[in-house]
């Protein structure tokens, strides 16, 4: 009898995720996640799907009931017994620290441009300068840090580095032999006492960002707030998003800091995420920015907002050059592990049309 009930069990269980399918709401994703969309039974052109089956299975492996709750748990198992990630984007390190993997490259001195390919992404952000100055406006190139190479004393000891040159330290040397406008944040961040990025996210604190506006204003020589010297609040507020997508379940917080700031937002984005944010201060000192940026600008940018009367705060890539005019200020952000973006969407200074942003 006790292995009737065993068996009965074991199979309840097995249909639980399943059949939960059709009681419990969907399936979200998790920070960065992108679930399988729904299976298609016909193509487009209103021919049968082969592939149907295949996406069946993939739906279901990416929807079942308590498919979060189960992939937290599993993941408090093995990063607490076994200090090892079971997401394969997130590394877990030393303290409870986290790291994305798509770092790996970089922190291992990994190359993945060739030496003629970095001097092409050079030759790309020079050309950029050229052409914002031909129209009147300032321009500044600057590299956001991937968070392991500034914090690489959290990460396991099984990632060994190698003694070659990486994608960052081979392109250095040739921005400053092209001319470009360059403002290393590498050297000014890792100067910094306090510890500037997130431990559950791959990107700066609110603190980090207000620092580096700083240090970007003050290369670019213009007059700005000095948040250095601001007041600000902290909080435990933040999730952090290499957390979510280990444990989407998770309800830890992580402090985050907060600072008043004046300007205003001409239409209030949905997420800091949006492809196109625009601001405005009538009491700034400055003309106009155009920041283009990836997901270090969601806490990059209400700093710099504040020191210009507009701002336009794009994702969308190739970058929208043809929108600048003269006064301008145009400040390029990309961090380190988006490099070869530079060259998979090289901007069209003759005719830009745009294309999904990269985070």
């Amino acid at each position: 009898m006790k292995y009737k009930i065993f068996t009965a069990a074991f199979l309840l269980l097995c249909i639980i995720p399943s059949a939960g399918m059709l009681f419990l709401p969907p399936t979200e994703a998790a920070a960065n996640e992108r679930l399988s969309p729904a299976p298609q039974f016909k193509n487009e052109d209103g021919s049968w799907n082969a592939d149907v089956l295949d996406e069946v299975t993939d739906y279901i492996a990416d929807h079942f009931a308590l498919r979060q709750e189960m992939v937290t748990a599993n993941a408090a198992l093995q990063t607490g017994l076994l200090a090892t990630s079971p997401a394969e984007d997130v590394i877990y390190g030393r303290d409870g620290w986290l790291y994305y993997a798509d770092t790996l490259d970089d922190y291992q001195n990994h190359a993945t441009l060739t030496d003629e390919e970095v001097r092409q992404v050079a030759q790309t952000v020079a050309d950029m300068q050229a052409y914002c100055e031909a129209r009147g406006a300032r321009f500044l190139f600057t590299i956001a840090p991937n968070k392991n190479s500034l914090y690489p004393e959290n990460m396991p000891a099984r990632y060994l580095q190698s003694d070659a040159q990486g994608n960052y330290e081979k392109l250095k040397p040739l921005l400053e032999e092209y001319g470009v406008h360059y403002a290393d944040l590498f050297t000014f961040l890792s100067g910094q006492d306090e510890v500037l990025y997130l431990k559950t996210d791959s990107h700066w604190t609110n603190r980090g960002a207000a620092l580096a506006h700083d240090f970007l204003m003050e290369t670019l020589g213009l007059p700005h707030t000095a948040f250095a010297d601001a007041p600000y609040t902290t909080a435990e507020t933040h999730k952090g998003d290499l957390y979510e997508m280990l444990y989407p379940k998770g309800t830890a917080r992580e402090a985050q800091q907060e600072y008043q700031t004046t300007f205003s937002y001409v239409k209030e984005p949905r997420t800091a995420e949006d492809i196109l944010i625009q601001t405005t201060n009538p009491d700034a000192p400055n003309g106009r920015l155009l920041l283009c940026r990836d997901s270090f600008g969601n806490a990059l940018h209400p700093f710099l907002a504040e020191d210009f009367r507009e701002a336009t705060i794009t994702r969308q890539m190739p970058y929208p050059l043809t929108q600048v005019q003269v006064g301008d200020t145009v400040i390029v952000e990309i961090v380190e592990r988006n490099l070869p973006n530079l060259l998979k969407y090289p901007p069209d200074l003759g005719n830009q049309n745009g294309s999904d942003p990269v985070k």
